[in-house]
C-alpha cells in the first residue's frame, strides 16, 4: 500500500489470499462490495490485489456521519471522508471507485441480484446490523462468490460474532464455511 495513504490501517486483502485465490481474480475484472470503509485502507488494498484489472468496478458504502451506535467518532466524520477521499485519489485507483455515501440498509438494495464476486462485511457492529448486512449482500453476491465478514468476537460475544453466527446457522444449507483467519470469516455460495 502506498506510503500516502492517511489514517489507521488493519488487516488489508493480503489476509484473504488462503480462502480466496488471488490469481483466479487479479487478471480479469471483478465487481467488489465494501460494506463499511472508514479512511480506505481495505478498498485500497482490494484495488492493488483483487481489484487490480482496470476494468474491475470496486464499490464502497459508508455513511460518514455521526450516529448513536458509534459515539467515540463524533464530531470526527467529516474529517474521516474528507481523509478517505485524499487516500482515494492517491490511490491511483480513483477511476475503479464508486462511493456510496449512505447506509447499507439502503444503499445494497439498490444493487442487481448475483452482481458482485467479493463481498466485505464491516459495517455496524451490532448483530442485528451485521445480520441484516449479510442477509441483504447475500442475494448481491454471484453464486460461487465470497463473502469476508470482519471483526469476529470483536467487542465480546454480543456483537459481531453473534451477528455472523446468526447468517452462518440460518444459511448454512447455501454457503460453503471456508474458515477463519485473524478475525475474518470467510465463506462462499454455492446457491
Amino acid at each position: 500500500m502506498s506510503e500516502n495513504f492517511i489514517g489507521p490501517r488493519y488487516r488489508l486483502a493480503d489476509n484473504w489470499y488462503p480462502f480466496i485465490p488471488l490469481e483466479e481474480h487479479r487478471n480479469k475484472p471483478i465487481r467488489y462490495l465494501e460494506i463499511g470503509t472508514f479512511y480506505g485502507s481495505n478498498l485500497v488494498s482490494v484495488a492493488e490485489t483483487y481489484g487490480a484489472h482496470k476494468d474491475s468496478q470496486l464499490h464502497c458504502i459508508d455513511p460518514w456521519e455521526d450516529y448513536e451506535d458509534y459515539p467515540e467518532y463524533k464530531g470526527q466524520q467529516i474529517n474521516t471522508y474528507l481523509t478517505f477521499l485524499t487516500n482515494v485519489d492517491n490511490s491511483g485507483a480513483k477511476d475503479k471507485i464508486v462511493i456510496h455515501r449512505g447506509y447499507s440498509n439502503m444503499e445494497i438494495p439498490t444493487f442487481e441480484d448475483n452482481f458482485f464476486d467479493i463481498i466485505y462485511v464491516d459495517g455496524n457492529h451490532e448483530p442485528e446490523y451485521v445480520l441484516e448486512d449479510a442477509v441483504l449482500s447475500f442475494r448481491k453476491l454471484k453464486p460461487h462468490g465470497f463473502m469476508i465478514f470482519d471483526d469476529y468476537g470483536w467487542g465480546g460475544e454480543d456483537l459481531t460474532k453473534r451477528g455472523i453466527d446468526g447468517f452462518l446457522n440460518g444459511y448454512h444449507k447455501r454457503i460453503r464455511y471456508l474458515g477463519i483467519q485473524e478475525t475474518q470469516v470467510f465463506i462462499q455460495k454455492i446457491r
